[in-house]
């Protein structure tokens, strides 16, 4: 099962690759989906971008793993929110605030890599956790938007959600 990342309150949500069903962590046996005749990939994921995963996903913008961010101690895990993309995804735009982790970290030998990840750092490390939290929210708001908006990738169809239920 791939593990797309947990957010503030370690919740995750299980995705459906295929026809993007969501289920609850005790719903599902063998990470096989439970729509008929779909066969999809079960997949781990924030609870917070789970539409957000769904969304990119759905319209060819196939995503590796996330994070919307969480509340952490430890500042290199917490103050930041990212989503990994599969190799070859060439995004057109990118959500308010984010950076290509080679924009963000020059420092690192980044030679050979492609721009596949893509990350928000939050401001002001002292915030309180409700503060902090607001953020994340926010956050997961407005990446929802943005993907939303983007055309589809590579040729992709979009099927509308309510299409997929029928």
């Amino acid at each position: 099962m791939l593990v797309f990342g947990n957010g503030v309150g370690e919740i995750n949500m299980l995705l459906c690759l295929n026809c993007y069903k969501i289920y609850n962590q005790k719903t599902i046996k063998n990470n096989m989906c439970k729509v008929k005749n779909c066969h999809g990939d079960i997949v781990e994921v924030d609870e917070l971008f789970t539409p957000v995963i769904a969304e990119l996903n759905r319209k060819g913008y196939k995503t590796r793993t996330c994070c919307s961010g969480h509340f952490d101690n430890n500042a290199y895990n917490a103050y930041n929110s990212y989503i990994y993309f599969e190799d070859n995804i060439l995004l057109p735009s990118l959500p308010d605030g984010y950076m290509y982790d080679q924009d963000l970290y020059p420092w690192v030998d980044w030679e050979g890599q492609e721009k596949n990840i893509i990350r928000i750092q939050f401001d002001d490390k002292n915030k309180s956790f409700n503060e902090l939290s607001k953020d994340i929210f926010m956050n997961a708001i407005g990446v929802l938007e943005w993907a939303e908006e983007l055309e589809e990738f590579g040729g992709v169809k979009v099927k509308k959600m309510k299409e997929m239920e029928e």
